[in-house]
């Protein structure tokens, strides 16, 4: 069993604690990918795990052992680095062996498993090329299959696509999907792109000041975020925030007037917030349609994709808004835009950043 288990980790460089108590249970064969801005202590909590970082307090178990003092050969896992770190003089097959070489293997299962490897990662042809003779992304594989041959309990991936280019990362990233299934392993990834975390999860976790925002599926955080900064984190094009006042409440919602003079009553949690009391509404641009009646807003600039126009304006104050539009909706940049959103659809954020439980909330199909 390659469950892994982080209990109340800590870590400081001197003064500066850059990861506060973070807990998380991750499942056998579970891919779980760490998401958060630059600086959030996703990539120091993979070195931690790595056992190429030791926390200032708090354990990491692996497959039930504790492994918080095992040095990185002892603790089974095995890391793809955003460098892909490969000898130039060596040829694809003596890139792949050679941990198992330092390991001593014998040649026969060592050749069976670069075999096996060269298999699952489409190497078969490309085993007696050397690197300079290879594409990014097949660099990258070959990093990943000097990983596969190793066995190891848990896959931890830092960054590993950030080097290519955009076309070639949306290929990756359907081939690392594949790799997992193919190999039914535990696997940790880091990044910082939401595209990424979102397509290839099973379980997100959203970093933040070196905090746990939120652990969920793809779409619990999409359709049920916890706070301000995972709504406006997970989903492209980022949630619209709109600021706003309480009106009034009463157990079917509250009643809050928007910047731009819009009023709605939204099917939210109205327990904790009074009259007066400002809060931000949620609006995601896929869930906007043009009416007659709604969001006013003045379009500066509109993005034509083919089946779907994404429009920038303005509201009220110059609060910025964005929508998104069938291909072929009937706007021009320059003029007004009516908006309509249902209210079941909106969230809702108190002062302090965190959601109001909506009342009706979408089935979530994971």
């Amino acid at each position: 069993m390659a469950t892994l288990s982080l209990n109340a980790i800590t870590k400081s460089f001197g003064a500066a604690k850059v990861l506060h108590d973070i807990s998380l249970a991750i499942k056998d064969k579970e891919f779980v990918v760490f998401v958060g801005p630059s600086g959030c202590g996703k990539s120091t909590l993979l070195r931690i795990i790595a056992g190429l970082e030791e926390a200032t307090s708090g354990s990491v178990v692996i497959g039930g052992e504790d492994v918080s003092a095992a040095p990185p050969v002892e603790r089974g896992i095995s890391m793809v680095f955003q460098s892909y770190a490969l000898y130039p003089h060596l040829s694809v097959y003596e890139n792949i062996a050679f941990p198992l070489r330092v390991q001593k293997m014998g040649k026969a299962e060592m050749d069976a498993r670069i075999q096996r490897a060269a298999d699952i990662l489409q190497l078969k042809d490309k085993l007696q090329l050397k690197p300079g003779q290879l594409s990014g992304g097949q660099r990258q594989r070959v990093a990943i299959g000097r990983s596969i041959v190793r066995n190891p309990k848990v896959f931890l991936f830092d960054e590993p696509l950030s080097n290519l280019d955009a076309a070639l990362r949306g290929d990756m990233r359907v081939e690392l999907s594949q790799l997992h299934r193919n190999l039914d392993a535990t696997m940790v990834y880091v990044t910082h792109d939401q595209i990424e975390a979102m397509t290839m999860a099973d379980r997100i976790v959203v970093l933040n000041g070196g905090r746990v925002e939120q652990f969920g599926t793809p779409m619990e955080l999409y359709h049920h975020p916890k706070t301000k900064f995972v709504a406006s984190f997970i989903g492209q094009p980022n949630m619209n925030l709109i600021p706003g006042t309480v009106l009034g409440v009463d157990p079917t919602g509250v009643k809050i007037s928007m910047n731009g003079g819009h009023e709605m009553v939204l099917p939210v949690d109205s327990s904790t917030v009074s009259a007066g009391d400002k809060v931000e509404v949620g609006i995601r641009p896929e869930h906007v349609d043009i009416g007659t009646e709604g969001l006013e807003i003045s379009v500066n600039v509109l993005e034509r994709l083919g089946g779907v126009s994404i429009t920038y304006g303005t509201i009220g104050d110059g609060t910025r808004f964005c929508a998104s539009l069938p291909g072929d909706a009937a706007v021009k940049e320059g003029e007004p835009l009516t908006l309509s959103v249902a209210p079941e659809a909106c969230h809702v954020f108190d002062g302090s950043g965190d959601v109001l439980r909506r009342n009706s909330a979408p089935e979530i199909i994971d």
